[in-house]
């Protein structure tokens, strides 16, 4: 039973993780589009792009998640082992695929610090959530021992 939950624990997470790095990931590609290849005009193929990106960065939550509360530390060499990975996985297709200008340093450069940007603000849109989740439950239960003690 726990171990089903602990599933559908992570399904949630996953699914929650993905469409906020697809929304982060669509407006990453856009303002590095701007910046680097503005005259460009894209295919609907494009819009395939931030999917796919998004289900790379939703990896870690299957693979490398630790049941057991991580102490501060452990949580930030965790969190910098993870973006390590993004990174090596999303600089492997940026090097292999023939449509992105890998030959270009500054692309490279702000395609790198892009996906920094974007791990490091969906940790903060995890955060705000989380928070809320947190305040409601403590809402509740302050509610239930008021029921209850009476």
């Amino acid at each position: 039973m726990r171990k089903k939950y602990r599933i559908k624990e992570r399904l949630g997470e996953a699914f929650r993780l993905y469409f906020i790095l697809v929304t982060l990931i669509t407006i990453l590609l856009m303002v590095v589009g701007m910046l680097f290849d503005s005259e460009r005009t894209l295919s609907y193929e494009a819009y395939f792009s931030p999917l796919f990106y998004a289900l790379i960065g939703v990896i870690p939550v299957f693979f490398f998640k630790s049941d057991k509360e991580l102490s501060m530390k452990r949580l930030v060499i965790r969190n910098i082992f993870y973006v390590l990975i993004i990174e090596a996985a999303m600089l492997f297709i940026v090097f292999k695929a023939p449509n992105i200008p890998s030959d270009r340093i500054e692309v490279v450069i702000s395609i790198a610090v892009g996906i920094l940007i974007v791990y490091i603000l969906s940790l903060v849109v995890e955060y705000i959530f989380e928070l809320t989740q947190a305040r409601e439950m403590n809402a509740y239960l302050e509610e239930y021992q008021k029921i209850d003690n009476s």
